[in-house]
């Protein structure tokens, strides 16, 4: 996602669209995973921490790659953002439970993306 905002802030259009698809990609097989873990009877954390990135992978295709519309200035902002940071604290919570290296690596990532989230916001007004 930081790659994503950095592509957005330069202009660069393709890039981002292209970094889109692939992290949208990322969050469908987080969808299979959570799919797979609740097949094999794994832990319910396993399964319920992976849900919210499928969920917004979803939301995230249907608005910027389906509708095409400016929706980002609208009212649907507000829960679009909520599913956003919820479903990056989850994954981040689903990489604590396996090791904290990669938990804190999660982190110090969505760190990074809140900064580049805000910069975007102070820069480009969306």
């Amino acid at each position: 996602m930081a790659l994503l905002f950095t592509a957005r802030l330069s202009g660069l259009i393709l890039v981002e669209k292209s970094i889109g698809v692939l992290v949208l990609s990322l969050g469908f097989a987080l969808g299979c995973v959570a799919y797979s873990n609740k097949k094999n009877k794994r832990d319910k954390w396993e399964v319920y921490l992976l849900l919210p990135v499928f969920f917004f992978c979803i939301v995230e295709l249907i608005l910027d790659y389906i509708l095409v519309m400016n929706w980002r200035r609208s009212t649907i902002v507000g829960p679009y953002l909520l599913l956003y940071y919820f479903s990056l604290w989850m994954l981040i919570g689903y990489s604590f439970r396996f090791e904290k290296k990669w938990g804190f690596i999660t982190l110090a990532t969505y760190m990074l993306n809140m900064s580049l989230s805000l910069y975007q916001y102070m820069i480009l007004g969306q």
